[in-house]
């Protein structure tokens, strides 16, 4: 925690530095310290001449820098983002820029600042741990890896030309998705340098701030056909992704002893005096399970990135227009989000994979659990799990059991599987080798 602390203090403290000083105006700071720590020494004349042209360089642009910045004029600006980009693939989204003011704007610089989530101790430490040398001993060049993921996206500066008073200007700017997640666009710069090129002042242009959700990167495995078969799925297409009562339905009718409480019309009940329960169309037709395990063991970032990335694929695979997809995974809770026939696109679930996120070792049980409950609805399932112990293997035999034969993708772990689970499983249990820096 306390070298979390230190590298959060080490960052803020050099973006700092970055945002007011030129490459040259950092260099030449650096030399001036390097002299001032030798003009400790009087009789050392050079330390001290070098020192004092190096501050008076830097103090001269520093101050023709605000008198610039004063004449600034202002500026309005207006994004224009896609719906969502990849993690891995460059995308580029218009910037509408106006000069509101009364002045000439000179050349300078557009730079976008996005919000910078911290990443918590143990991402720390487990990015630490699978570095190698400096890193592994260090730990900050990890961090800073940290850091630009959970940013989500990196943006080129963009060099703007002069404006004049009230004229406007589009300008097509490049974003590189670096990992899955939200980028948060939270402020945009002018940049303008001093005269001598040594001092950087940047000054806010008003601009509402945005979203943009990166999806994650897909990765394709080979799989066997799907099963086709069709089962009954009760209150219709209507309660397909939903747990208690539905809003559409087939008719009313008067209760029946033994009706659930749920399907009670409490309107009608209230207007004629007497139970009346919803009736609904049930239908047949195929559904599918996608599981995403989201435990992820000592070391295995990579394996769940890329766990996620084939999630990503599956999900973005066509489908018949009579077939459903269920995403099951831990959040704050067990999750089973539906697409097909109306329920939502792929679009939907991929998104919210931008933000699935690991979850304690105790969460794979209620996944399990609700896995074993929706088995009988479905006609194939397919499991992206971390690793492979006795909860996972029973969850699978019980599935076999049901009749179905699961695809079970056991991303990482390949020394948790033994001579009898190879015999047990064949044909069911896969091994997929993680994609090292997967975004």
């Amino acid at each position: 925690m306390r070298k979390l602390a230190l590298f959060r203090r080490v960052f803020l403290a050099s973006r700092w530095l970055r945002e007011r000083l030129t490459p040259a105006g950092l260099a030449l700071a650096g030399l001036a310290a390097f002299a001032a720590a030798f003009g400790l020494d009087t009789q050392s004349n050079l330390a001290h001449g070098l020192f004092a042209i190096g501050a008076s360089l830097l103090a001269v642009d520093a101050a023709s820098a605000a008198w610039l910045r004063r004449r600034t004029p202002a500026l309005v600006a207006r994004r224009q983002l896609p719906a969502f980009v990849t993690a891995g693939e460059a995308t580029r989204y218009r910037l509408e820029l106006r000069n509101m003011g009364a002045r000439r704007l000179r050349p300078a610089r557009l730079v976008e600042r996005l919000h910078q989530p911290w990443p918590l101790a143990a991402e720390l430490a487990a990015a630490t741990a699978s570095g190698q040398g400096f890193d592994r001993r260090v730990g900050y060049p990890a961090f800073m890896e940290l850091l630009r993921r959970l940013r989500a996206v990196d943006v080129d500066a963009v060099d703007l030309p002069p404006l004049l008073p009230g004229q406007g200007r589009e300008l097509d700017i490049a974003a590189h998705p670096v990992a899955r997640g939200v980028a948060q666009f939270e402020t945009l710069f002018l940049a303008q340098s001093g005269p001598l090129g040594l001092v950087e002042l940047r000054v806010a242009v008003k601009v509402e701030t945005a979203s943009l959700a990166v999806l994650p990167a897909r990765r394709a495995v080979e799989l066997p056909p799907a099963g086709s078969q069709r089962h009954l799925q009760p209150g219709g297409i209507s309660l397909a992704q939903h747990v208690g009562d539905a809003e559409e339905f087939r008719s009313l009718r008067d209760y029946r002893p033994g009706d659930p409480l749920r399907a009670i019309h409490w309107r009608s009940f209230a207007r004629t005096g007497r139970p009346v329960v919803r009736e609904y169309q049930e239908e047949f037709f195929s559904r599918h399970a996608l599981v995403l395990d989201t435990v992820v063991p000592a070391g295995a970032a990579a394996a769940f990135e890329t766990a996620v990335s084939i999630a990503a694929w599956l999900v973005a695979q066509p489908r018949d227009a009579d077939s459903l997809l269920d995403l099951m995974f831990v959040g704050d809770r067990v999750h089973r989000l539906t697409a097909g026939r109306g329920l939502g696109g792929a679009d939907g679930l991929l998104r919210v994979l931008a933000g699935v996120a690991p979850t304690p070792a105790a969460s794979i049980a209620p996944l399990l659990a609700s896995l074993e409950r929706h088995s009988a609805q479905v006609a194939s399932v397919v499991a992206l799990f971390l690793s492979w112990d006795e909860p996972r293997r029973q969850a699978v035999r019980r599935l076999m059991a049901r009749g179905l034969r699961p695809t079970v993708l056991l991303v990482g772990a390949v020394n948790t599987v033994d001579a009898a689970d190879a015999a047990e499983f064949a044909g069911i249990l896969r091994h997929v080798a993680p994609t090292e820096g997967a975004p």
